[in-house]
C-alpha cells in the first residue's frame, strides 16, 4: 500500500465520505509517518485526533467549511518536499483556535472579491480576490490571520540545490551538506541561492566535486559571501556520518529573519486587525527545535524588530519585490499593518493532549489597522484547562 493509499483510508474514516487523489505515488514526511506501523504512533494518533476534533467542531457549527478542510487535508497527501507543511500548518492553527470554547465565528477559509471584502493590500496591488486562512471573533474584536509554515528559507533553498545535485550524479553513495551557515541574512541568502538555482554554476561544480571524490568545496556566491560544502562518501559495511557546523544566537537570528514576514504583504487588511501565524514543526524546521528560552528570546526579538524597526523603514517595497514597482508601498506601510504575530509550536510528533501546543502571541503597538493588547485576548483565559499562550503587547517597550 502506498503512502497516499493509506492516507486516503485515514481521511475516509475520519470524514465518512469517499476521497480521491490524482497521484498515488507522492511521498513526504507526514504521510510517510502516517503509513508507519509503530515508529510514529504518537504523531499518527495526534494527527487523527486533530482532524476528528476539527471535523466534529465544524460539523456542528459550520458544515459548509468541511469541504475546505477536506481539500486542505488532501493537499498534504499530494505535495512533495517541504510543501506539505503549508496545508498541514493551516490545520494545526485551526485546531489550536477551536480549543477555546468561547471564541466565536471561526471561519476557514475567509475569502472574497477585493471589492466586497475588507479593504486590503491585495486590492491595492491589483489582485481580484483575497483569501485569509482564519478569521475569528475575540470578545469584542474580530481578527484575521493567515497561516504559514515557518521554514528556514536558506535550508529550503539549499535542499533544492542538493536535490538537483543528487539527480545529476551517477554515484549516489555520498552525503552532502552545507557548513558554517550561521549568517543567514534573509534577503541576501534568498537572492544568492535563487540565482544559483536559475543561472549559477554551483550545482555543476558540486556534481564535479562528487565525480572527482572531493570532500570540501567552497563556492563564492553572487553577493561575495562563501558557501562551504562538506561531502562524505559511504563505504561498504561502514556507518557514514556527515557533520556540519551551525552557530545560532537568538538576536542575530532575529536580525536575519526580520524581512521574511514581508513576503506575506498581500494577506494584510488595511482597516481590520491582521495577524500572521507561523507554525513550527521539527520535520520542517529543525533550526528551531531548541530550548524554550532560546525560542522566547528569538520570537520576541524578531517581533520587536518588525513592530519597532520596520514600521520606521521608508524603503520602497519595490526594492525587494520588483512586481510592486509604481505601487508606492513602503516597508513601513506593510509592517504597520501586521497587528500581531502568532508562533505555534506543533509538538505532536512526540507529545500528547494539551502539550501538543506551545504558543506565543506578540502584538504590534504601532499597528495602523487596530492596535491589539493583552486584554483583547483575555477571552482565552476563560478556558483555563487549555495551555495558555505567552502574550506580549510591547506596551512598555515601544521605543
Amino acid at each position: 500500500m502506498t503512502q497516499v493509499e493509506n492516507y486516503k483510508i485515514i481521511l475516509e474514516d475520519i470524514f465518512g465520505q469517499t476521497i480521491s487523489f490524482t497521484n498515488n505515488k507522492v511521498t513526504n514526511n507526514c504521510i510517510g509517518a502516517l503509513n508507519s506501523t509503530d515508529e510514529y504512533h504518537v504523531f499518527k494518533a495526534n494527527f487523527i485526533e486533530r482532524l476528528m476534533r476539527i471535523n466534529n467542531y465544524f460539523s456542528k457549527t459550520s458544515p459548509e467549511i468541511i469541504s475546505e478542510i477536506i481539500n486542505t487535508a488532501k493537499q498534504i497527501g499530494q505535495l512533495k518536499g517541504y510543501k506539505w507543511s503549508g496545508p498541514y500548518s493551516e490545520l494545526v492553527a485551526l485546531d489550536y483556535w477551536i480549543q477555546f470554547e468561547n471564541l466565536r465565528n471561526i471561519k476557514f477559509i475567509d475569502r472574497g472579491s477585493v471589492d466586497e471584502f475588507e479593504d486590503s493590500i491585495a486590492k491595492k496591488v491589483g489582485q481580484q480576490e483575497i483569501d485569509i486562512d482564519i478569521s475569528l471573533q475575540l470578545h469584542t474584536r474580530k481578527i484575521y490571520t493567515d497561516v504559514k509554515s515557518l521554514i528556514p528559507t536558506h535550508t529550503e533553498l539549499v535542499d533544492q540545490i542538493l536535490n538537483r545535485v543528487k539527480s545529476k550524479t551517477t554515484n549516489q553513495h555520498y552525503l552532502i551538506g552545507i557548513d558554517n551557515l550561521y549568517e543567514v541574512d534573509y534577503l541576501r541568502t534568498k537572492k544568492d541561492f535563487i540565482y544559483e538555482l536559475q543561472f549559477g554554476n554551483l550545482i555543476d561544480e558540486l556534481v564535479n566535486c562528487i565525480d572527482t571524490k572531493k570532500s570540501i568545496y567552497n563556492h563564492k556566491l553572487q553577493s561575495g559571501t562563501t558557501a562551504s560544502f562538506r561531502i562524505e562518501y559511504t563505504k561498504k559495511d561502514k556507518l557514514t556520518i556527515l557533520s556540519t557546523m551551525r552557530i545560532m544566537e537568538p538576536y542575530s537570528l532575529a536580525f536575519d529573519y526580520k524581512y521574511k514576514i514581508l513576503d506575506y504583504y498581500n494577506k494584510l487588511l488595511t482597516n481590520k486587525p491582521s495577524l500572521i501565524t507561523f507554525v513550527v514543526n521539527p520535520w520542517f524546521n529543525q533550526e528551531l527545535n531548541t530550548s524554550p528560552e532560546f525560542l522566547n528570546t528569538f520570537y520576541r526579538s524578531l517581533s520587536r524588530r518588525i513592530f519597532i524597526e520596520l514600521t520606521k523603514d521608508s524603503t520602497d517595497m519595490a526594492e525587494i519585490y520588483p512586481e510592486l514597482a509604481n505601487i508606492n508601498l513602503k516597508i513601513s506601510d506593510i509592517a504597520s499593518l501586521i497587528s500581531g504575530i502568532v508562533f505555534i509550536h506543533d509538538n505532536s510528533v512526540l507529545k500528547t493532549e494539551k502539550d501538543i501546543f506551545d504558543t506565543y502571541i506578540f502584538l504590534n503597538p504601532n499597528s495602523k489597522n487596530g492596535v491589539l493588547t493583552r486584554s483583547n485576548f483575555d477571552i482565552l483565559s476563560w478556558s483555563p484547562e487549555i495551555e495558555q499562550p505567552f502574550i506580549d503587547d510591547f506596551y512598555y517597550d515601544n521605543y
